[in-house]
């Protein structure tokens, strides 16, 4: 399938790349590693005016440690991160989830900012411009009715993507740089919970992601992420969960003092399980707790039908997964 066509610039700092997105005033795309992106525009699910090219912004492509905070730049490719020794040392769940996205072709290309700004995803938008025309356009691509739900004006399609959880999970923050400066803001306060338009930036702002400042973990914590694909490699997750686990130790054994439990594959976009974590506070880890826990984190994810998978098939995967991370983050041996 053929591009359509489109004005196309690199520009060489952040402040030109601004000026040219506001300049745009919302006909345009950000093009990073282009993974995902390319393939929408191929499919006519996106038919910018411009794309706005940010791999000729050096200051974006630099990881580095000061005062207690990892800084990584949004152009980061994944293999950036992946060959990291800061990241290793520190921040090993990052790691992990760098490398269970896409294959090895795919990560010198794609960029830490991209997973963290990926679209959406469902059955009925994520299909060639042919196979759409056979019935009415979804809201997601500008109708004005969910196939999913038969509801008008809604948008559940999933948010799938694997690098999102182990930073929230972590307590990350971005920073934004846009047409009123830059500001920063939680990672978790970064999605709008629309499948139409998850994330600030697709839903108007005008602004681009600068940067990730991921707090350096406690010695006592332990972050791992999981993930469920129906293929070993490339396949974006059924689901997968990060999980935080800060511990302490007692006569009786392993206790946790904090948690956080954080799916992606579910709904429109990462699901913290507030209602599982409180269920591990201030308790002795023990395999029946953890079955307790998995349950809890199940329930509390609310999946729908977008693609082939079930949302019961996802929830007993849910089950699973989050016991497996709790186990891991535990050191619980089986």
């Amino acid at each position: 399938m053929r591009l359509l066509e489109f004005d196309y610039f690199e520009p060489r700092n952040l402040e030109d790349a601004v000026t040219k997105v506001r300049e745009f005033d919302g006909n345009y795309q950000i093009i990073a590693g282009g993974t995902d992106l390319l393939t929408a525009l191929k499919q006519r699910l996106s038919a910018p005016a411009g794309l706005v090219s940010l791999d000729h912004i050096s200051s974006l492509k630099d990881i580095w440690e000061e005062d207690d905070v990892i800084t990584i730049g949004a152009m980061c490719t994944l293999e950036d991160v992946l060959s990291s020794s800061l990241i290793a040392e520190k921040l090993p769940a990052l790691n992990q989830a760098a490398w269970d996205v896409g294959s090895p072709l795919l990560r010198p290309l794609a960029t830490i900012g991209g997973n963290i700004c990926l679209n959406t995803r469902c059955r009925f938008y994520n299909q060639s411009s042919f196979w759409r025309s056979s019935r009415d356009t979804c809201y997601k691509a500008g109708g004005n009715i969910c196939h999913v739900t038969n509801k008008r004006d809604s948008c559940v399609a999933t948010f799938s993507a694997d690098i999102p959880p182990v930073l929230i999970a972590h307590g990350a923050r971005v920073r934004l740089a846009g047409p009123k400066g830059v500001r920063t803001l939680p990672l978790e306060q970064f999605y709008t919970a629309d499948g139409r338009f998850p994330h600030v930036i697709m839903a108007g702002s005008g602004e681009i992601l600068q940067e990730i400042e991921v707090p350096l973990p406690a010695p006592q914590v332990s972050c791992v992420y999981h993930k469920f694909r129906m293929r070993e490699s490339i396949d974006f997750p059924v689901l997968g969960v990060a999980v935080m686990l800060k511990l302490g130790e007692k006569k009786s054994g392993k206790y946790c003092e904090d948690a956080c439990l954080v799916i992606t594959g579910a709904e429109p976009a990462p699901v913290e399980a507030v209602q599982a974590r409180e269920e591990l506070l201030h308790r002795r880890l023990e395999p029946g707790l953890l079955a307790r826990v998995a349950e809890i984190a199940a329930s509390e994810i609310h999946p729908i039908k977008t693609s082939l998978i079930s949302p019961r098939y996802k929830r007993e995967i849910a089950k699973i997964i989050v016991t497996d991370a709790l186990k891991k983050a535990g050191g619980i041996e089986e």
